[in-house]
């Protein structure tokens, strides 16, 4: 940059400004710094709201999975369980409100059922190379605490129910002998069934069953015992990620599902009342 100044004979020289050595970079750099700043604020606000609505996702996943199974059959339970009185006014018996259950034709699961609040259907197998830190998770997490149902007739919090994909009975055997679980057994057609009811199984089995398959090996779904009704399909990572901690998870979920299922069990009730 650049200055005049008139001298005697009326006539301008150009003089030079002093400009320090390096006030001109530093001005750049600190714009630099500020618009790097600004897009840095911009990316992680773009991140987080990415993390947030995954978050969203991953619930309504489980909420929804959760009434695509039970609701349909607390549904029906209550259109059985309705009674006409004499006026031809319609009302809810609630004796028959879980009557109809969709798990209970499976009798192998019918102990679980019974005596844990949360049944988890691990889908696995021996051979499976993924199955096997899902499996040392469940031990570490589950098998040396007291809230696994075993087959000594006492309530637990939660039974480990294996619906093996194992190619010999002898795999399934010394897969299961050590663990605190209870196993399908190896010969029992409800353990193919219980994969077509879930739409789970290995790769290696889809010619054989003949279903479209949801889930691959392993998968873990938690189900809740008294309305049999899907809590999470995400059981085998939520062990993985949690540990023990995943119990808690699922009866958080277990909470909130029955709060819905009562709302909508007081609902048709009320309903029912007011015709």
């Amino acid at each position: 940059m650049q200055r005049r100044i008139r001298n005697t004979s009326g006539s301008t020289t150009a003089l030079p400004l002093r400009v320090k050595n390096d006030e001109y970079p530093r001005k750049t750099r600190t714009a630099r710094r500020r618009r790097f700043s600004k897009r840095a604020v911009i990316i992680a606000i773009i991140i987080s709201s990415i993390l947030t609505l995954v978050g969203f996702i991953l619930v309504w996943e489980s909420v929804v999975s959760f009434f695509g199974s039970s609701t349909s059959s607390l549904t029906n339970s209550l259109q059985t369980g309705a009674t006409h009185n004499d006026g031809g006014s319609r009302h809810l018996d609630r004796s028959k409100f879980y009557e109809q259950r969709p798990l209970d034709r499976f009798s192998e699961l019918q102990y679980a059922l019974e005596h844990s609040k949360l049944v988890l259907l691990y889908f696995a197998a021996s051979w499976c190379p993924m199955s096997t830190p899902i499996s040392d998770a469940l031990d570490e997490a589950f098998g040396k605490g007291d809230v696994l149902l075993t087959r000594n007739g006492q309530k637990k919090t939660l039974s480990i129910v294996y619906v093996s994909s194992d190619k010999t009975l002898e795999e399934y055997t010394e897969y299961t002998r050590k663990r605190h679980w209870l196993p399908i057994p190896f010969e029992s057609p409800e353990k193919n069934q219980l994969k077509r009811h879930f739409a789970t199984c290995a790769h290696r089995e889809l010619e054989e069953l003949q279903f479209d398959r949801k889930h691959e090996i392993p998968t873990g779904i938690v189900i809740e015992s008294r309305t049999q009704g899907i809590i999470t399909t995400n059981g085998a990572d939520d062990v993985e990620e949690m540990g023990a901690g995943a119990l808690d998870h699922w009866l958080k979920m277990q909470g909130w599902a029955s709060q819905m299922a009562n709302s909508i069990a007081q609902g048709n009730d009320g309903s029912s009342e007011k015709e």
